[in-house]
C-alpha cells in the first residue's frame, strides 16, 4: 500500500471525524436552558435600568419565555427625549453560562426607531454549534425615523419578538465514495494498468474519428471534378 494512498485516506478520515463531531454538537444531544437578563439605557449618560428577562427554555427547539416590565411615565419621557435628539437606545444583555460564568453583550438601535414602532422590537439570540450564546442583536421595524411620536399610552409596554438562531452546519463530505475511488486506483496500479474499459471502439475513440471523417469529407468536396471533360490538346 503506497504512502500517497495512506496520506489521502488519513486526510479523508480526519475530515469525516471533524464533520461528525460538528454535527453531533449541532444536534444538541444534551438540551439546556439559557437565561438572559436585560437592562437598557434611557439617557445618554445614565446608568442602565432593568428591562426584563429572556429564558431560552430549550436550546434544541428555540422556545423562549419573556418577562418585561412596563415603562413608568418618567421612563417614557426620557426615551422620547432620546428619540427627539436623534440619540441611541442601548440594550445590555447578561447571559448566565456554565460554571456561573456571565457573558456580557451590548446592542443598540436608534431611539426614534423604537419610539416610532411603539416599543415593538426584535431581539435575535445567536447560538453556536455547542448551544452557547455568541451574539444578541436588537432591531426595530422602522429603520428610518419620520418624526412621528406615538401617544404615551402606546409607549408603556414592550412588544418584543425573540428569535433564536442556530449556526448553520456545512455539507458533510461523501467520504465513502472517495475512499472507494482511491481503492480502485490503488488496485489498478497494483495490477500494472488501468481498470478494464468495456466500452466499444467507437465509444472510446469517437472524439478522434469524427474530426478525421469531417476532414476527409471537406478535402473531397474541395477537389475539382475532371471526369467527363475533354482532354486538353
Amino acid at each position: 500500500m503506497g504512502l500517497k494512498y495512506l496520506i489521502s485516506l488519513l486526510i479523508v478520515l480526519l475530515a469525516s471525524c471533524c464533520f461528525v463531531t460538528l454535527g453531533e454538537k449541532f444536534d444538541f444531544e444534551v438540551d439546556g436552558m439559557v437565561t438572559i437578563r436585560l437592562k437598557h439605557f434611557l439617557s445618554d449618560d445614565g446608568n442602565p435600568e432593568d428591562r426584563g428577562n429572556i429564558t431560552v427554555q430549550s436550546i434544541r427547539t428555540g422556545s423562549v419565555a419573556l418577562s418585561q416590565a412596563g415603562l413608568m411615565p418618567h421612563h417614557t419621557t426620557r426615551l422620547k427625549a432620546l428619540a427627539k435628539n436623534d440619540q441611541i437606545y442601548r440594550l445590555h444583555a447578561s447571559v448566565e453560562g456554565a460554571n456561573d460564568k456571565t457573558i456580557q453583550f451590548l446592542t443598540f438601535m436608534k431611539a426614534c426607531a423604537l419610539v416610532r414602532s411603539g416599543l415593538s422590537d426584535v431581539l435575535t439570540v445567536s447560538l453556536d454549534h455547542s448551544g452557547n450564546v455568541v451574539a444578541i442583536s436588537a432591531s426595530a421595524p422602522f429603520a428610518q425615523c419620520d418624526g412621528v411620536i406615538p401617544p404615551d399610552h402606546q409607549l408603556r409596554f414592550f412588544n418584543t419578538t425573540v428569535i433564536v438562531k442556530h449556526m448553520d452546519v456545512g455539507p458533510v463530505p461523501d467520504t465513502a465514495t472517495y475512499i472507494q475511488k482511491i481503492e480502485r486506483e490503488r488496485e489498478a496500479r497494483e495490477r500494472g494498468g488501468d481498470p478494464k474499459d468495456n466500452r466499444s471502439f467507437l465509444a472510446k475513440y469517437w472524439m478522434y474519428i469524427v474530426p478525421l471523417v469531417i476532414f476527409v469529407l471537406l478535402s473531397s468536396a474541395g477537389q475539382p471534378e475532371t471526369q467527363g471533360q475533354p482532354a486538353a490538346r
